[in-house]
C-alpha cells in the first residue's frame, strides 16, 4: 500500500508542476525528444536505485546486484527503449498516423494513447497532451525493460529462482520510473533544459529512422 501511495503522490506532482513543451514542430512532437534525455542523464543513479532495491529485496551484498544491473539499464535504456520508440512511431506513421483534432474525449484520449509516440502538433493543447502520453508510453517502456534486465539479472543471480528475480526486477524498475518521472519533470519545465541541445543531434536520428523505414514502403 505504501507503495502505490507513493506511486500515486509522484504522479500527481508531475502533473502540478509541468509545463509546455517549447520545442513544437509543424510535423508534430516525437516523444522520444521528450523522455530520452531525461533517460539517459538518469541513468547511473537509476543504475544504483535498481541494484540498491535489488541487493535489500533478495538479501545479498550491493556488489552482487550492481553488475546485472548494470548490464540490464545500460541494454534497456540504449537499445531496447529507443527501438521501442522507433517501432511504435512507425506503426503509428503507417496507420494511425490522420489527424482527428480534440473535438471529443475519445478524440483527446486517442491523441495521447494511439498517437503518444509521435503527438500530432495541437499546439495550444500540448501543455496537457505531453505529459499524458508520457504517463501512457511509460507502460510499454516499463515492460521492455522489465523483460530485457530480469534476464540479465538472473544471468548473475542463478542462485535464486526466476521468478523472484522477474518479481524483484519489476519491484525495482517501478521505483527507478518513478524517479525518471521526476526527471522528465524538471527537463520539461525548463530546470534541465540547457542539457536538451546536447541530445538535438541523438533524437533527430532516431527521428530520421522512423522517416527512412515509412519511406521506403510509401515509395514503394
Amino acid at each position: 500500500m505504501k507503495l502505490r501511495y507513493t506511486v500515486a503522490v509522484v504522479l500527481v506532482g508531475c502533473f502540478i508542476f509541468l509545463r509546455p513543451v517549447t520545442a513544437v514542430a509543424d510535423a508534430g512532437v516525437p516523444l522520444v525528444a521528450a523522455f530520452l534525455p531525461s533517460l539517459w542523464m538518469g541513468l547511473v543513479p537509476i543504475i544504483f536505485v535498481e541494484a540498491f532495491v535489488n541487493c535489500r529485496l533478495l538479501s545479498i551484498p550491493f556488489r552482487r546486484t550492481l553488475l546485472p544491473a548494470t548490464l540490464g539499464n545500460l541494454a534497456s535504456a540504449i537499445v531496447g527503449i529507443p527501438l521501442t520508440w522507433v517501432f511504435l512511431a512507425t506503426l503509428e506513421m503507417f496507420f494511425f498516423g490522420t489527424a482527428r483534432g480534440l473535438g471529443t474525449i475519445g478524440a483527446r484520449v486517442y491523441s495521447v494513447t494511439i498517437q503518444s509516440p509521435w503527438l500530432i502538433p495541437y499546439e495550444p493543447a500540448l501543455w496537457w497532451m505531453v505529459p499524458f502520453a508520457l504517463l501512457f508510453f511509460a507502460v510499454p517502456c516499463f515492460a521492455v525493460s522489465v523483460l530485457i534486465e530480469a534476464p540479465i539479472n538472473h544471468l548473475g543471480l542463478s542462485d535464486f529462482p526466476r521468478k523472484t528475480i522477474w518479481k524483484v526486477t519489476a519491484k525495482s524498475n517501478l521505483l527507478s520510473y518513478l524517479f525518471l518521472g521526476v526527471m522528465t519533470t524538471l527537463a520539461l519545465r525548463g530546470d534541465l533544459g540547457h542539457f536538451y541541445p546536447l541530445f538535438g543531434p541523438i533524437v533527430d536520428w532516431f527521428s530520421d529512422i522512423v522517416f527512412r523505414i515509412t519511406g521506403l514502403f510509401v515509395s514503394r
